[in-house]
């Protein structure tokens, strides 16, 4: 009875995390599409380079949390210091975005338009302390109701707006506002039912999430960083539309994460129990399984992309894309790969060895630092594409080196 129970909760919690997922990650592809459609590949580019700007200064208000709270099974910390703790992050996160668009000494445009995205992905961290609370209690098919009801309201805010002022400020700017109030409207109401929200700024229980966070909100934010390296380098070597023709291309790449992350996201509970409880072999056949389902997804998506990626993305958009097809391809592996690390910073985290994983960051951070402009510069989008490649590779290889040396630690 409790075997088929658990099944039964797996089933809705893995349906539910797919429809959350799947509006979560196609929100940034459509909202590209529509900035694109509307306001040209000039304003693409812009907001194209302010998402994945947002998306890095996001890392701060989710201080590499999620997987920490969703793992906590033994509630060693309160919800009231995980909710605390957000309100501080989030605080950290505009602030930093303040700073960043200062020093950056961007254009007006460019500027206002970074900021406000950055407010709208701070609705992101604020969604992610609940949906931590409800994953933790089993109940990720509630967070995926929640994400996809407040991701389709996105969506749609966004593109109705857009489409009456034409103008990308005003429509981020409203976009965020009305986000923020329906996000606090609709998680407030669900949490209440498991547990009472209040806050609590005791500094033991803030001090020891911070710290044991700290490491991952570092390497969350040098992964981000990494991804988006080429992005800068595009930024400084080439024009505005070459971004926008990146970012398009780019985009395939987050099927092969979204489906990996359907997959692997409601069994993270599950494998912190096995190693907590030293069931190393179950541990080691689920990881076993979920690289074998990344492995298939990402080579069934390659041979669609090779067929057919690049006429229905030319047709999507509206842009002319058919000299980057091999760009697209090896952006694809690209993302094999960076599903493959995904899952292991995940696992690793469910079994505390967040040290590891800002080690192995810190290492690639290194390198895509100083190799990215060295291959835009050299080749342009096919540099660009090669960098992201060999950075996923570089941490994949890493990451699965720590999580070998500890299963052998322990056996």
């Amino acid at each position: 009875m409790e075997i088929a129970q658990e099944k039964s909760i797996y089933k809705k919690a893995f349906l539910w995390n797919v429809v959350g997922s799947m509006f979560n990650s196609i929100a940034s592809l459509v909202l590209l599409l529509f900035v694109t459609r509307i306001c040209g590949d000039y304003s693409a580019g812009i907001f194209s380079l302010a998402f994945a700007t947002a998306q890095l200064i996001l890392a701060i208000g989710r201080y590499g949390m999620r997987a920490y709270q969703a793992t906590d099974v033994n509630e060693s910390i309160e919800f009231s210091s995980y909710i605390t703790s957000r309100l501080v992050t989030c605080i950290m996160m505009i602030l930093s975005s303040i700073v960043y668009i200062i020093i950056s000494d961007f254009s007006k445009e460019k500027g206002l338009i970074i900021f406000t995205i950055c407010i709208l992905k701070m609705v992101d961290a604020i969604e992610d302390v609940f949906h931590g609370l409800l994953q933790q209690k089993n109940r990720l098919d509630i967070a995926g109701k929640l994400l996809a009801a407040r991701n389709a309201l996105t969506i749609i805010v966004f593109i109705v707006i857009l489409f009456l002022s034409k103008n990308l400020f005003l429509t981020c700017f409203f976009t965020a506002a009305i986000s923020i109030i329906f996000c606090l409207v609709i998680n407030i109401r669900y949490t209440y039912k498991i547990k009472q929200i209040k806050f609590n700024f005791s500094f033991l229980p803030l001090r020891k999430l911070f710290i044991d966070c700290f490491p991952l909100f570092i390497g969350t934010f040098l992964s981000l960083y990494i991804y988006n390296a080429p992005k800068y380098a595009i930024d400084k070597y080439m024009s505005s539309e070459f971004q926008t023709y990146y970012s398009i291309i780019f985009m395939p790449a987050f099927v092969i994460n979204l489906f990996s992350e359907f997959i692997f996201k409601p069994l993270l509970t599950t494998l912190a129990i096995c190693w907590n409880e030293k069931e190393i072999k179950k541990f080691n056949g689920i990881i076993i399984k979920l690289f074998m389902i990344i492995t298939t997804i990402t080579i069934v998506v390659i041979a669609g992309a090779y067929l057919f990626g690049i006429p229905v993305l030319s047709l999507i958009y509206g842009v002319n894309l058919h000299e980057f097809r091999q760009d697209l391809i090896i952006l694809l592996l690209g993302g094999g790969f960076g599903a493959g690390v995904y899952l292991l910073y995940n696992v690793l985290t469910s079994i505390r060895k967040q040290m590891s994983v800002l080690i192995g960051y810190l290492l690639v951070a290194i390198f895509a630092t100083v190799f990215s402009p060295i291959f835009v510069h050299i080749d342009e989008l096919y540099g660009a594409s090669i960098s992201y490649l060999t950075s996923s590779m570089m941490l994949f290889t890493i990451f699965l080196c720590i999580l070998i040396y500890n299963i052998k630690r322990i056996s």
